[in-house]
């Protein structure tokens, strides 16, 4: 492997001293990078929890997919959201079966990917040893368990974005290939289309936008992007948008993806200092462990730890910013050559701040979805990266990875309190009784609320096919409801004759 720039390895910050990584080191360190994801992925590949109608979609298009009963372009019942997880997991599901774990599978892919490529361009775009690159990259791949499971969430988009960005900033000098990709990543989550203006920034910066080379560069890649756009667009009426045998039926929820941008928005410019500073001091520390987060599936961080957090954050940026300004005292160029150096770095702090300041500035806190929050995991991870790249003290570097690794012991405790919990449950979910209970009966057809109906029918495999009482995304099931004779029912308040199994009631509707 050719020698790449490691760090600045003296007093002077524009001195670059470019070390070889050795192959072998890159390898040991994709190898325990893919590890610590296993390891923070295991508990929700072991068990179905954190797992809904959502993500049970997702599974369901694969399963129709695999057995070609349907053909799924976008996640059915709306024309956004690129199917690109279904098609995914669809060989998986095929051999494995409609399992939660056999959907999950495929996102822990996808997470290695993520970690890989980031990784990757460390080395290669901002100097990193490899051994670096993991430090900087640790707060991905060893992500604390509620962060860890919205990255193995089956929504369509939450993992991929992490795959996209990475991916087009390699590919920013072959505009067919970068705007291709950029088409299916906008297409599958319109985060990916952030790349644009943090590399269009960077060229700002150095000077390149404006010169011809680089405007033939955008302009093709702008050709392939609404190329591959047109070419999707054009096998849309022969998907299946609601299901199988839904092929030419337009889809619930119209639209693309900026339309579903527009209707989301709720912009208020007099309220847009109090979200930035909710997001750093409340919503950025839940993400990273820095508060104490509960839910049924996950607990992660501890409230004592935004404060520190908050001051390595300032201490990052004070650090960086003096590094930047006394290189550039004694460089005549614009961005002086330690700073060019750790490019990737740079372009991933960027991505971070920007698809946070989309989010919060888009969205009242109190509606953030935390799934719009996962791309800020970039800012720790530019921040150190940055630092790493730049930093000529060995002191001040050994300081920084040993403050990253105490932030990695805290997450690794806490996925282990995750473990032993889950390992020492002894009431079987509830949810997985029911789906067994109603496959024992011979129940076939019945009906619930959207965020039971869909998730009973992937954990029974489709053996019961539940009907929607209220959203509903698959035709094929509410068909069935209609012709089935005193079709059963399932809700939560008893009923007269009613079935109860586990916390439901299972009732049988007038005929």
């Amino acid at each position: 492997m050719r020698g790449v720039p490691s760090r600045v390895a003296d007093a002077t910050p524009h001195r670059i001293v470019r070390p070889v990584a050795g192959r072998r080191e890159l390898i040991a360190v994709l190898s325990l990078s893919a590890l610590l994801i296993v390891a923070r992925s295991a508990v929700f590949l072991a068990y179905e929890t954190f797992f809904d109608s959502d993500q049970a979609i997702v599974g369901l298009m694969a399963k129709h997919l695999a057995e070609g009963r349907a053909f799924p372009l976008f996640f059915y019942g709306q024309s956004y959201m690129l199917a690109v997880e279904a098609w995914a997991a669809a060989p998986v599901v095929f051999v494995f079966g409609p399992t939660v774990a056999a959907l999950r599978s495929v996102l822990v892919l996808f997470n290695l990917a993520a970690a890989a490529l980031m990784i990757i361009a460390l080395v290669k775009g901002a100097g990193l040893r490899p051994w670096h690159a993991l430090i900087a990259s640790l707060f991905f791949v060893f992500a604390p368990p509620f962060t860890s499971a919205r990255l193995l969430e089956a929504m369509g988009g939450n993992i991929e974005p992490f795959v996209y960005l990475p991916l087009l900033w390699m590919l920013r000098d072959r505009p067919l290939w970068f705007g291709a990709v950029l088409a299916v990543g906008f297409l599958n989550r319109e985060f990916s289309a952030l790349a644009v203006p943090v590399l269009m920034l960077g060229q700002v910066l150095t000077g390149d936008l404006f010169r011809a080379a680089t405007l033939h560069r955008w302009l093709l890649a702008f050709v392939a992007f609404l190329a591959v756009l047109g070419g999707v667009r054009a096998v849309q009426p022969f998907a299946d948008a609601a299901g199988p045998g839904t092929r030419g039926v337009v889809a619930p929820v119209a639209g693309g993806a900026i339309e579903n941008l527009t209707v989301r928005t709720r912009f208020v410019l007099t309220e847009v200092p109090e979200r930035i500073a909710g997001f750093a001091t409340h919503l950025l520390p839940v993400v990273m462990g820095g508060r104490r987060v509960e839910e049924s599936f996950a607990s992660q961080g501890r409230d004592w730890m935004a404060f520190p957090l908050a001051v390595a954050a300032a201490i990052a940026l004070i650090r960086i910013g003096v590094l930047v300004a006394s290189a550039r005292r004694v460089s005549s160029s614009a961005l002086p050559t330690a700073v060019r150096a750790a490019s990737f770095a740079w372009y991933l702090l960027a991505t971070g701040l920007l698809a946070a300041l989309v989010a919060i500035v888009t969205r009242p806190l109190d509606n953030l979805p935390v799934r719009y929050l996962l791309l800020a995991v970039y800012i720790p991870v530019g921040l150190v990266g940055v630092w790493l790249s730049i930093e000529p003290r060995a002191f001040a570097r050994r300081g920084l990875i040993a403050a990253v690794l105490s932030w990695g012991l805290f997450s690794g405790i806490d996925h282990a309190i995750e473990i032993r919990r889950y390992a020492q449950a002894t009431q079987p979910d509830a949810i997985r009784v029911l789906a067994d209970a109603l496959v024992a009966r011979g129940v076939r057809v019945a009906e619930a609320p959207y965020w039971r109906a869909y998730k009973l029918t992937y954990l029974t495999g489709e053996r019961v096919k539940f009907a929607s009482s209220d959203v509903v995304r698959i035709d094929e099931y509410q068909r069935l409801a209609q012709q089935e004779p005193g079709l059963l029912r399932l809700q939560d308040s008893p009923c007269p004759d009613g079935e109860r199994i586990a916390s439901w009631y299972l009732c049988r509707t007038p005929q």
